[in-house]
């Protein structure tokens, strides 16, 4: 049996805990938004969302809570990887958590992609440029409406 192997950097530099927040020390190269596995020194995995990255410290959101999490021995494992969720035409009038897992007492899907929860943005020379004016009665908006038009 093939085992796959977690790929991502680790640390064990976490300079506090608070609430649902981990401050990690010394991380460089990770992204808003990025997954996070947190590590309870019971072996618990937990995940996590990047939600902040200076030069001194990255904060990191932990969507199971921090409770029983300490600043010696708690690992943090950045995946590089945005929070994807498993997505399928078994999903359609399906009842799912905020984490994709079913919520209505059915199977598990099987996964036919993975989609990024963030969207892709959106290209704005795609759009179709606005030609007809609204009037707002608004003068402040009425002025300036004549910049996009």
């Amino acid at each position: 049996m093939k085992t796959l192997e977690k790929s991502g950097r680790t640390f064990l530099t976490i300079r506090e805990i608070s609430g649902p927040l981990v401050f990690v020390e010394s991380v460089t190269g990770v992204g808003y938004g990025e997954l996070v596995e947190v590590t309870t020194p019971s072996g618990e995995e937990r995940t996590g969302q990047v939600i902040d990255v200076s030069e001194d410290v990255t904060i990191v959101q932990v969507f199971e809570g921090t409770s029983d999490l300490d600043t010696k021995t708690t690992t943090v494992r950045f995946t590089g990887e945005p929070i994807k969720l498993p997505v399928s035409m078994d999903m359609l009038g399906r009842v799912f958590t905020g984490g994709g897992k079913p919520a209505d007492g059915g199977p598990s899907i099987i996964p036919e992609d993975y989609w990024d929860i963030h969207g892709y943005p959106i290209n704005p020379y795609s759009r179709i440029h606005p030609t007809d004016f609204i009037l707002k009665r608004i003068s402040v908006i009425e002025g300036v409406n004549s910049l996009f038009l």
